[in-house]
């Protein structure tokens, strides 16, 4: 079931004190799945997808993820309320790619993540192909 259907821009600029996913502007299309049901007894260890492209609008806004993808996480799990330990981070590209990310210590609030990419697995795909056809 799709949750969220959006493009998300930000200008790379900070006016709350607050770090923005990268210091240059970007934009993706996002797309965030429920991929369990509440009507069987399995439990899922992603039961949410998100699934992002890049949307490039302007030659300025061709920033890439793959060195931002904590941040990028952080924002999308506080704003819609997911749990980052718990969603399967998705990037469509040339390749289906997922961002692993493992808590790894804990600076006064903030949390900072191991990152590794890797292929999606088969598994993974036929999760979300229903939901990347049209992307």
């Amino acid at each position: 079931m799709i949750l969220h259907d959006i493009t998300y821009e930000w200008d790379g600029k900070s006016r709350s004190g607050e770090k923005p996913i990268s210091w240059w502007p970007g934009s993706y299309r996002v797309r965030i799945v429920k991929l369990g049901d509440d009507t069987r007894s399995i439990r899922y260890l992603f039961p949410v997808a998100v699934i992002f492209k890049s949307k490039k609008t302007t030659d300025t806004m061709n920033t890439s993820l793959n060195n931002y993808i904590d941040n990028f996480a952080k924002k999308i799990s506080r704003t819609y309320d997911l749990d980052i330990d718990k969603t399967l981070w998705v990037e469509l590209g040339d390749k289906i790619r997922v961002a692993q990310l493992h808590p790894d210590r804990q600076l006064s609030d903030e949390t900072l993540y191991t990152i590794s990419w890797r292929p999606a697995r088969p598994n993974e795909l036929g999760m979300i192909a229903p939901y990347i056809q049209d992307f």
